[in-house]
């Protein structure tokens, strides 16, 4: 290589250098580094100095190391330099982790890829150095230690001055002389903590990284269409803002019915011995939120998609457009409800629900959303007269999703029936209509009750859906009876249904009270002990009385 070509070279790189992306630029400048710059200027002198190697050896500053006899000369010594220098240099960017001292750089590099939208890269960058970027993130320099150490103490120093006594009682004296203190220790504290910086950059940069990979909606929207799974990752870590970006998340990934939550749903079927889901590792969503609950209990998974049902629900009143839920059935079940906002929704809190009660997770995880499902359900429900055979079981596919939560709540309440006794989150306090927000079983038959209050009570609903519902009530109520055990928890059901969960407020008692009357009187009994039927008929009949 002679010097033609070392400056052809030099010519080359620096145009390239200057008609690339600023995207690529600020990637060269995160890689390369301060050492990096170094072995390509050691490099580059290197050569140089050997192609004026005769005009160094006349001054007398070039080692007598006698290459000639090995055939090397000036060009091919050039040659053995710069590859050296290649070789190095890949190396060392093969070696370069992501550090304080090139923090920034790489938030310049995050920030102009998110706003290029070039999410490819984004990713591939954030997922590699996304254990370094937690370090940096919760981590502070010494200095920032030291100076924070300062002023924690640079306030009283009494207790330089007195003797103390150490844990084992036996008394400790000063080390240094008091005036060692006043003199120089107190002032030197004190100029220190003036000059130390009070604000971390490097912390400061790795916060804005997290803050826009996690925050932006838009960055957000890709990882849950493009990279589903690397938000699990980053779930891992231990940031401030992952409770926000996993609202935001899970809310993308339903308002999308082609996403990972929709497919993971529907294949993610498969009941324990015990009515309990199982969890494939393949399914890496459900698996991470649900196979340990606490975890879904943690980032409190029930509010984001809790509010976007109801959010589908008003959508679909407002909406000028025909509802399809209004429709009838056709292959709604087989096909149809996997790819439906509402009951991918439905089916989801089943998921949640029955996890946190199978784990003995002691909080009810927002199944108190069921009765606001319901509500919404029942106001825009308007049948296509046209269609809509009203005589079928579902008439509706919003009859379905009304049958599939109150299914849903008496498979969780039925589950007394074979969890052990001593189970903490099914331990019943008491048989009234009374919050007990650790009990699973308990808030799903108050929850139920609510829902009856407003199913019964709607103009909307007709006699026959109505007892067909109260017929998969009043079986939960009579298995309980005659499960050993259970009878409590029969009776706060019952306590539950006759006060519409919490209480009456709002409607008539007379007519809600002769509608399950009416509904019960519907009811096939006759499977079922007749003592038990008589009883609640007496109370049923006591109750409508009172009212």
């Amino acid at each position: 290589m002679n010097l033609e070509s070392l400056v052809t070279v030099a010519s080359l790189i620096a145009a390239v250098y200057a008609i690339i992306p600023r995207a690529r630029r600020l990637e060269i400048s995160f890689r390369f580094g301060f050492f990096g710059w170094v072995i390509i200027v050691g490099g580059f002198l290197s050569v140089v100095y050997l192609q004026f190697y005769q005009t160094f050896k006349i001054l007398g500053l070039t080692p007598d190391l006698n290459l000639a006899r090995w055939g090397i000369n000036q060009n091919n010594a050039s040659f053995i330099v710069l590859l050296c220098t290649t070789l190095t240099l890949y190396i060392y960017i093969l070696l370069r982790s992501l550090s304080r001292s090139n923090i920034e750089k790489f938030w310049e590099l995050v920030l102009e890829l998110s706003q290029e939208r070039q999410y490819a890269e984004l990713f591939y960058l954030t997922q590699k150095y996304i254990d370094r970027i937690e370090s940096l993130y919760i981590s502070e320099p010494f200095w920032v230690r030291l100076k924070n150490y300062l002023v924690r103490n640079s306030g009283d120093f009494s207790f330089y001055f007195d003797d103390f006594t150490s844990n084992k009682g036996r008394r400790k004296r000063r080390i240094l002389p008091i005036w060692l203190y006043e003199k120089i220790i107190w002032p030197v504290n004190k100029r220190l903590s003036l000059i130390l910086p009070e604000n971390n950059r490097y912390d400061n940069s790795a916060k804005n990284i997290i803050y826009e990979l996690l925050l932006n909606e838009r960055i957000v929207q890709a990882i849950a269409s493009r990279k589903p799974y690397f938000a699990l990752q980053v779930l891992q870590k231990n940031f401030y803002e992952n409770q926000k970006f996993i609202e935001i998340y899970l809310r993308l990934l339903a308002s999308d019915t082609q996403s990972v939550l929709y497919f993971e749903i529907k294949n993610n079927q498969d009941i324990g011995s015990r009515d309990e889901y199982i969890f494939p590792e393949r399914n890496r969503l459900l698996h991470y939120l649900f196979s340990d609950c606490r975890v879904a209990e943690k980032y409190q998974v029930y509010r984001p998609i809790g509010n976007f049902v109801t959010h589908v629900l008003d959508r679909l009143y407002s909406d000028s457009l025909s509802d399809p839920y209004n429709e009838p059935m056709g292959d709604f079940m087989e096909q149809g409800q996997w790819e439906s906002e509402i009951t991918c929704g439905i089916i989801f809190f089943d998921i949640m629900v029955t996890s946190a009660l199978y784990q003995n997770i002691c909080w009810h995880m927002w199944l108190y959303y069921f009765p606001h499902f319901v509500e919404k359900i029942i106001r825009n429900l308007n049948p296509n007269d046209k269609n809509v055979d009203l005589s079928d079981e579902w008439p509706t596919r919003y009859h379905y999703c009304i049958s599939e939560i109150v299914s849903i709540l008496c498979k969780w309440i039925l589950a007394v029936e074979h969890l052990p006794s001593d189970q903490e989150n099914i331990q019943l306090k008491n048989i009234s209509p009374s919050h007990e927000n650790e009990n699973i079983p308990k808030s799903s038959l108050l929850t139920l009750g609510g829902v009856l209050k407003k199913l019964l009570t709607s103009q909307k609903i007709d006699f026959r859906f109505k007892a067909y519902i109260m017929g998969t009530v009043y079986r939960c109520y009579f298995d309980l009876m005659q499960k050993p055990g259970c009878k409590n928890y029969a009776i706060a059901l019952m306590n539950s249904i006759v006060n519409g969960g919490f209480g009456l407020y709002s409607i008539s008692a007379y007519e809600y009270l002769s509608i399950l009357i009416d509904t019960f009187e519907y009811f096939d009994r006759i499977p079922y002990d007749l003592e038990i039927s008589q009883n609640v008929q007496s109370l049923l009949l006591n109750k409508l009385n009172e009212a």
